[in-house]
């Protein structure tokens, strides 16, 4: 799994984070010489502000690094486009209204394309596919398995809504993946859910057990597996050109497999078909 150094300050909520867009080296800067591969503005000029949700392995902070498939992702957009990158801790709540009202160029966590979404913020190219998975001790994967347990997830989810209605008091929300997997392995909460990669992620050395939510119409998330995207700046169409077209050279060249298979998702989640919303 790749990771991207971080600054101490990370570790506050909302802190910036210095990430290097040309060379090896996190601290160096843009090499002189470097010529971007696309022409747009960004928030700050000559960096590219990121909110960065603790949501692994779509991106999360690390022992002081920011790390992640989406983190990777951005890695090779700030290079190409000679930008060096500030990574600020949002959670999924906070993330997208701070891109919509500009305050930062991109969020990353495994954003789900939904309609809601798009109406606020630019959606980039399908980037990869998710689908939401049960964590619990005896490996139960059905919506009738969840009634009358004590069941967490993330907030922000495009199923936390119909789960509400579903389960009541039943259903408890965490502002991240990371939080959500401390209280189930301490035995707070029967079930979790989250996207396949976070649940990968989150119960891998423990006893828990994962499996795919099976379809359900009281929970539509669970009738087609979810296209992920960068959320983007909605007043900066150069920058969402030049997402989309990186990533499709990501996908074309192997890089974004080996960045997925990297952080524990399988090759076929690159095959993210036709965009589409949910």
């Amino acid at each position: 799994m790749k990771t991207h150094r971080l600054s101490a300050a990370v570790l506050a909520l909302g802190s910036a984070v210095a990430l290097a867009g040309c060379g090896s080296d996190p601290a160096s800067e843009v090499a002189a010489d470097c010529e971007p591969a696309h022409q747009f503005e960004t928030v700050e000029d000559g960096v590219l502000t990121v909110a960065l949700t603790n949501t692994p392995p779509y991106s999360f902070e690390e022992n002081g690094e920011a790390a992640g498939i989406d983190s990777d992702i951005l890695a090779t957009v700030a290079e190409q486009e000679c930008l060096t990158v500030e990574y600020e801790a949002y959670t999924y709540a906070t993330a997208v209204p701070a891109v919509e009202t500009g305050r930062v160029d991109v969020a990353v966590g495994g954003f789900y394309r939904t309609g809601a979404r798009g109406e606020v913020v630019t959606l980039s190219a399908p980037v990869y596919l998710d689908e939401l998975t049960v964590m619990s001790a005896d490996g139960v994967s059905t919506v009738d398995d969840l009634v009358g347990k004590q069941v967490g997830t993330v907030e922000g989810y495009l199923w936390v809504d119909a789960l509400r209605e579903l389960l009541g008091d039943g259903l408890r929300t965490y502002p991240d993946s990371l939080s959500l997997a401390q209280d189930l392995t301490a035995g707070r909460l029967d079930i979790g859910l989250d996207g396949y990669g976070a649940a990968a992620q989150s119960t891998d050395g423990t006893d828990l057990e994962i499996a795919v939510l099976e379809t359900d119409p009281r929970v539509p998330a669970t009738e087609e597996p979810s296209q992920t995207s960068l959320l983007l700046d909605p007043s900066n169409d150069g920058l969402a050109t030049a997402v989309d077209e990186h990533i499709a050279t990501m996908r074309e060249d192997g890089s974004l497999v080996e960045i997925l298979e990297a952080n524990g998702l399988p090759a076929s989640a690159a095959e993210v078909g036709d965009p589409r919303l949910i």
